[in-house]
């Protein structure tokens, strides 16, 4: 469970951090179009890495299937 944990947390603070690096809205001046297009900017990145994680423990890789602590463990999180 805590291993789910990590992983979320890292997937999408990971994303979250590049996202902010890749993106100059903290630099521009304040207009609510810019503030919804990074916003949608984001959650479509976020979706895409959870989703590309999903389908890559869908493959269900033993390295991983250890470090989440079996099959049933690692499921979880591709749901």
């Amino acid at each position: 469970m805590k291993n789910i944990r990590i992983v979320c947390l890292a997937l999408f603070g990971g994303l979250s951090l590049l996202w902010l690096l890749a993106d100059n809205l903290l630099g521009a001046p304040y207009e609510f179009f810019a503030l919804r297009r990074a916003m949608v900017n984001y959650t479509g990145i976020l979706a895409v890495g959870a989703m590309s994680v999903g389908l890559f423990l869908a493959v269900r890789p033993a390295v991983l299937e250890s470090f989440l602590g079996g099959l049933d463990k690692g499921y979880r999180l591709h749901k």
